[in-house]
């Protein structure tokens, strides 16, 4: 099947959406996944759509400071599921804030929960357990499959405003919107 909105072989999918294929039927079954990490070493993102029991203020009053947002935790992806990292907007930071594409960073440090609790947090955010992660070459292999991903340039309406079947949905939406309009 392929790509559904293409990218050249050379170029990097970091800052792009990966939408589950809907036959794809494993851990990411209807996954949307941000990708915020794609070089020789291998690709890295975040599932956007799968919200966790778990509550930021859980998280966070683990470190010892005190929080008491309503905010969930979304299950970030398979690996590292101890590691907690937060997809924001780029016009905020805390001490090692990557910028990963159009608009957007991501934050992994205490830092970042001591500004939220002293509520200086980015107008959107997401923060997520856990990575999706990819060696090098596989996700291509994996787009390039029938039932694979199919990937488009990532929307803020997208990412941060929905979640669940919606927003796998909206998500698939826009990659066919992309591919047509890539036609004209």
């Amino acid at each position: 099947m392929g790509a559904l909105c293409p990218i050249g072989a050379n170029m990097s999918y970091q800052g792009k959406l990966l939408v589950a294929h809907p036959m794809l039927n494993d851990f990411f079954h209807r996954a949307v996944i941000l990708i915020y990490q794609d070089d020789q070493n291998g690709t890295a993102g975040l599932v956007l759509n799968k919200p966790t029991r778990i509550t930021v203020e859980e998280v966070i009053t683990q470190k010892g400071i005190p929080y008491s947002g309503r905010e969930h935790v979304y299950k970030g992806g398979p690996v590292n599921e101890h590691a907690i990292i937060m997809l924001h907007e780029d016009n905020w930071y805390a001490s090692n804030t990557t910028q990963i594409g159009k608009g957007l960073a991501i934050t992994s440090d205490d830092v970042m929960m001591q500004k939220l609790a002293m509520d200086n947090g980015p107008t959107a955010w997401r923060m997520c357990m856990g990575i999706s992660g990819w060696h090098p070459g596989q996700l291509q292999k994996e787009i390039n499959s029938r039932y694979g991903w199919l990937t488009c340039e990532a929307d803020d309406s997208i990412v941060f405003a929905k979640d669940g079947e919606r927003q796998w949905n909206l998500a698939l939406q826009l990659c066919a919107n992309q591919k047509i309009d890539s036609y004209f």
